[in-house]
């Protein structure tokens, strides 16, 4: 090895010994430097973020056992297989970032020398939803999480909510979560539901409808209890009918009662002592707030008088002086 240490030119000659003998004339050898390596393309020249470790073909001229192929400047485990070919094997989490790396071949000294480079990129996914969770809500019912899921979502994905951006949390990669705000769901309609993940790559996935309902029309069927004495105490009453909403009132004599939603179907209300304070009938009725809504037709509760009363015995009915 220390023969091949400077490059020039060797002259090698044959030696005979006496008697006789002699040496022959020379014939050179070149040491000559290594060449400067030459990148003609890369196999493949893309791959997705996070899509796991995988082999670089890198094609050329001047490839020698000693080169080395580096990714964005760093070595990278390089097999040999021709001066015109290599392999590399390339790690996961070379893929962990969306972007672009520079992929060079590099020949140690004498001579020599690094690569041109060629550009591998690493993009982020197309993102594909497949369903939203809730997919529907009641107009004027409040802000909520919606619940994406798919696939090819990544850190950056973004929820669009009828295009414009929702703050939007990663779950996986087949799952996003996003925060939709009171206002997105004042009025009823229909929404469209979509995914972006930016460049490089990336996209916009298909659309996903959500779909916002307008209050239902409540009806009241019947209350319980449907009558008190004047003077009695406040007690609970509980309304039976259909569509009922979370925000649904009672009211008693067109004025409101704090009012507990028990189901689509039921409703309870705190009706007040002074509601009871005089003899005769009080309407009862359920308000549903718009977008829709409306008020039910009444039923009437009967507020009565004390009865008279009756006295059938007393016990005892006799007592020694």
């Amino acid at each position: 090895a220390s023969d091949l240490s400077s490059t020039g030119m060797a002259a090698v000659t044959v030696v005979t010994p006496a008697p006789g003998g002699g040496t022959s004339s020379s014939i050179s050898f070149a040491i000559t430097t290594n060449p400067t390596p030459a990148l003609a393309s890369i196999l493949p020249a893309s791959a997705n973020v996070s899509s796991g470790a995988f082999t670089l073909t890198v094609t050329g001229s001047g490839f020698l056992l000693a080169s080395q192929v580096q990714w964005n400047g760093s070595s990278r485990a390089t097999t040999y297989i021709s001066a015109t070919q290599l392999t590399v094997a390339i790690t996961a989490s070379d893929l962990t970032n969306a972007g672009t790396a520079a992929v060079t071949v590099v020949n140690p000294a004498p001579g020599g020398g690094t690569s041109t480079a060629a550009t591998f990129s690493i993009n982020n996914p197309a993102p594909a939803t497949a369903q939203i969770s809730p997919a529907s809500t009641v107009a004027g019912s409040g802000a909520f999480t919606l619940t994406v899921t798919g696939s090819g979502f990544v850190a950056a994905s973004t929820v669009q909510w009828n295009g414009a951006n929702r703050a939007t949390t990663y779950s996986s990669a087949a799952q996003l979560t996003a925060a939709i705000t009171a206002a997105d769901i004042a009025s009823s309609g229909t929404v469209t539901v979509t995914v972006t993940n930016p460049a490089p790559g990336g996209g916009i996935s298909g659309g996903v409808s959500f779909t916002i309902t307008a209050n239902p029309a409540p009806v009241l069927s019947a209350i319980q209890p449907a009558s008190a004495p004047i003077n009695s105490s406040a007690f609970t009453l509980t309304l039976t009918g259909s569509g009922f909403v979370s925000a649904s009132q009672v009211q008693w004599n067109g004025s409101s009662r704090a009012t507990s939603f028990v189901s689509s179907t039921q409703l309870s209300a705190a009706i007040l002592a002074s509601d009871l304070a005089a003899t005769g009938s009080d309407t009862v009725t359920v308000v549903n707030p718009a977008p829709g809504g409306g008020t039910s037709a009444g039923v009437s509760f009967a507020v009565t008088p004390n009865p008279v009363p009756v006295l059938a015995s007393i016990l005892p009915a006799s007592s020694p002086v």
